[in-house]
């Protein structure tokens, strides 16, 4: 039932010093993914050089907890498309324990200091710490599965309608926006101008324009972007989209739009544009959210925040993109778009 799927075998001329790297161990659910499961990876993954994450099966999770809202395939097919992780493991078993790390050539097992125990007190995890083969990383507080459920079910709009803006950005964030060929400020920057421009906005400033795309949760984006900007070899490929509930068929989307070129940016539409798409209380998600989801996803190199609607040729040699990839899409029966949705031709 223990099914081991290897993301990047080493090469057959690896040193021995290179097969002997940290291999750390992270599993869960995954289900619904959110920033919470990404933040998790990428401390896991700091504390080691190959990264193995563990997915439960179905029959494992609904004794403590509800069914999956997402299929087991589903689950099991989305991990390899994350940047943080290097291994899948699938079916594994709910409590690790030193002789399954050992299976799997795990050094240790990294978990998040919200550790789950019994009624008599003890921790799941307690064998694992007791061998020494348990490393703790501070869990981050977000969105949850159950807030995502629950948006789903009681079709609330709070997401959409609460401050969305830190007006109190600290000076390390400040500095990331503003670090020369910084990937978010570019990313904004770019948005920032092509919101000014379109009509859709309306007259406003570039400064009260800038705090309505630069969220709070900017500081985080920060850290799943990539920090590699664009050369003159580069393919520079554009795909935008809601991505509401970030899956597998929107990381293999993507998947496909970079294997069109080199480079990928992704444009994500703002949450007032994706309501007017879709209707009812699109998006699930709101903009923050789903940005980092975008970000997460390791065929992305960069992200355009609150991206316009209509791609221009302006807007397309802003970004250096000479590929356009647009995927399929369904739209809300009372959504009102223009039937040119871009105004350049899709490749």
């Amino acid at each position: 039932r223990l099914v081991l799927i290897v993301v990047d075998m080493p090469s057959p001329n690896a040193t021995v010093t290179e097969r002997k790297k940290v291999r750390g161990y992270l599993d869960g659910c995954f289900d619904i993914m959110h920033s919470g499961h990404y933040s998790a990876m990428r401390q896991a993954k700091a504390q080691c050089d190959v990264l193995i994450v563990g997915v439960y099966a179905d029959e494992d999770i609904v004794p403590d907890k509800a069914l999956p809202v997402m299929k087991q395939e589903e689950r099991y097919s989305f991990l390899k498309h994350l940047k943080w992780v290097d291994e899948v493991v699938y079916g594994v078993p709910v409590v690790p324990t030193t002789e399954f790390l050992d299976t799997i050539e795990a050094d240790f097992c990294i978990h998040g200091d919200n550790m789950p125990v019994n009624g008599r007190g003890r921790c799941a995890y307690d064998d694992l710490r007791d061998a020494g083969r348990l490393r703790v990383f501070k869990r981050t507080e977000c969105v949850t599965v159950t807030d995502l459920v629950g948006r789903l079910l009681v079709q609330t709009r709070d997401h959409l309608t609460g401050p969305r803006i830190d007006d109190g950005l600290d000076l390390e964030t400040r500095q990331i926006l503003a670090a020369p060929g910084s990937p978010i400020c570019r990313a904004t920057d770019l948005a920032v101008n092509s919101a000014v421009s379109s009509p859709r906005m309306g007259a406003t400033s570039p400064t009260s324009s800038r705090k309505l795309l630069v969220t709070n949760m900017v500081k985080r984006i920060a850290e799943f972007v990539s920090r590699r900007p664009p050369t003159a070899d580069d393919v520079v490929v554009y795909i935008d989209g809601a991505f509401d509930m970030f899956n597998v068929g929107h990381a293999s989307t993507l998947e496909k739009a970079k294997a069109a070129g080199t480079y990928l940016i992704v444009g994500v539409f703002d949450d007032r544009t994706v309501n007017e798409m879709k209707g009812c209380n699109y998006p699930v998600m709101n903009l923050g959210e789903r940005v980092l989801n975008v970000c997460a996803c390791k065929h992305v190199d960069d992200v355009v925040i609150g991206a316009p609607l209509e791609v221009t040729e302006d807007f397309l040699k802003s970004l250096n993109a000479s590929v356009v990839v647009q995927g399929s899409q369904t739209l809300h029966p009372s959504a009102e778009v223009p039937s040119d949705e871009h105004g350049v031709r899709n490749t």
